[in-house]
């Protein structure tokens, strides 16, 4: 390996981003706590097929992402939302899992393979469920002592790097440290993004990019129904988390590691799912218009912003505009 770069690549040449179209994000034991992964990603794989005209049997590969196995059949995720969303039974699916860097690594898998497996569209689905991370003992199979009951919850001990003994949180303060960043500063920047969220979703921006949810039940003929139940709501249209945050609200919440970082003006803690279809250039033959074009691969630093944002977003460094 000497004189060689370490890591693992993906190459392409001229792939577009098709269409892409997400959940709203609901808070942690809200209205999505007993919905599966796999049933949200169902959900957003239908209407984004929905929006772009595109038909679920041109698709060729189906590969998802998702960090957390937070449901029984969340082992056969990538299987279910192509079966339950159209795919035909014969198209391969996958799963990817590479903690924070999965997402844009489900896109780069298919920008390759379409560059280089001959493959026409590619289905790309992240999903995950925060609320359903569960509480489980290692030890109840074997039996234990009187008081000796060990339950571990799944969504803490996954904060934490047992190798070097850091969590995540302690990895961002040590950041924070590193590069002088204040509380202030984080409680101001935070108060900023809340601001700029209400904002988009009062002028409808945010509403382009989310497929509103209902119960309802996925079924597919040869297979058993699903079945996507809300908690304590008749639809989910929105984001739930974003709400007004001004610098003295957030300024007067506690640490939760000791440093800059609080419940306040750190990522949300959230459950929901995005969808992202992938062609190569004649793509215009499907007669739907791309959003972006992955022009080049990019390091996750400058692309992990469009793995989130709206499918519309062209101003990330590694995607350009499509024309016309």
């Amino acid at each position: 390996m000497e004189g060689k770069t370490a890591g693992l690549t993906a190459s392409w040449s001229d792939v577009w981003l098709l269409d892409g179209v997400r959940t709203p994000f609901a808070d942690y034991n809200g209205a999505l706590a007993q919905v599966s992964p796999t049933d949200l990603g169902i959900k957003a794989a239908r209407a984004a097929f929905a929006r772009s005209s595109v038909s679920p049997r041109d698709v060729g590969a189906v590969i998802t992402g998702s960090m957390a196995q937070a449901s029984f059949d969340t082992y056969c995720l990538p299987r279910h939302i192509g079966l339950y969303s159209g795919v035909p039974i014969e198209v391969p699916a996958h799963m990817v899992q590479r903690v924070c860097g999965t997402g844009i690594e489900v896109l780069m898998q298919a920008a390759d393979v379409v560059t280089h497996k001959q493959i026409g569209l590619t289905l790309c689905v992240g999903a995950e469920s925060m609320s359903r991370n569960p509480v489980a003992s290692y030890t109840m199979r074997g039996g234990f002592r009187m008081g000796a009951v060990d339950f571990k919850d799944f969504l803490w001990e996954a904060f934490r790097d047992p190798a070097a003994n850091v969590t995540m949180g302690d990895t961002a303060e040590n950041l924070a440290r590193r590069y002088q960043i204040t509380r202030p500063e984080v409680d101001a920047y935070a108060a900023r993004s809340f601001t700029r969220a209400i904002a988009a979703q009062k002028s409808g921006f945010l509403a382009g990019e989310i497929a509103p949810i209902k119960s309802e039940t996925f079924e597919r003929e040869g297979f058993q129904p699903r079945t996507l139940k809300l908690s304590g709501a008749n639809e989910l249209a929105a984001d739930t988390h974003v709400r007004p945050s001004s610098v003295e609200a957030l300024a007067a919440i506690r640490p939760a590691f000791g440093g800059v970082q609080t419940g306040g003006n750190s990522s949300a803690i959230v459950d929901g799912r995005r969808r992202r279809s992938s062609h190569p250039p004649n793509i215009r033959r499907a007669r739907a218009k791309p959003r972006s074009r992955a022009s080049s691969p990019a390091p996750p630093w400058a692309c992990r912003r469009t793995s989130w944002a709206s499918a519309r977003c062209r101003r990330s460094r590694p995607c350009s505009s499509a024309p016309g």
